[in-house]
């Protein structure tokens, strides 16, 4: 992943937080144009602080792995978020089911013949 990528990331994050790269600026204390340049590719070079300080006013972590590592399940459901959030899909719920001991049962559900 290069800088060019890293900026796409972060303004996604961004839009998808809400933000202003104003207000992001005022919670990272990097300046609003070097922030509008790394989103749109423009910015040569970006120091590890400065980088981590914008990810986390936007709730994004770096991780460090080796090259060539293929795909993780955590990849694929990142993915799969960020693709639901540019659709403007909203966040899915699930429904938790709960064990039979948890369940009352009540008269129309008893299939044992009892009343």
């Amino acid at each position: 992943m290069d800088l060019f990528e890293l900026g796409e990331a972060f303004r996604a994050a961004r839009i998808a937080s809400n933000k202003t790269q104003q207000e992001i600026a005022e919670l990272s204390g990097i300046t609003r144009a070097r922030i509008s340049r790394f989103e749109t590719g423009q910015l040569v070079e970006l120091g590890a602080v400065k980088l981590l300080s914008l990810f986390e006013a936007v709730g994004l972590e770096l991780f460090a792995r080796p090259i060539g590592h293929g795909r993780t399940l955590d990849d694929v459901l990142a993915e799969q978020r960020a693709a639901a959030l540019s659709v403007g899909e909203p966040p899915r719920r699930v429904r938790v089911r709960h064990s039979k001991a948890n369940v009352k049962v009540t008269r129309s559900d008893r299939t044992d013949g009892t009343n």
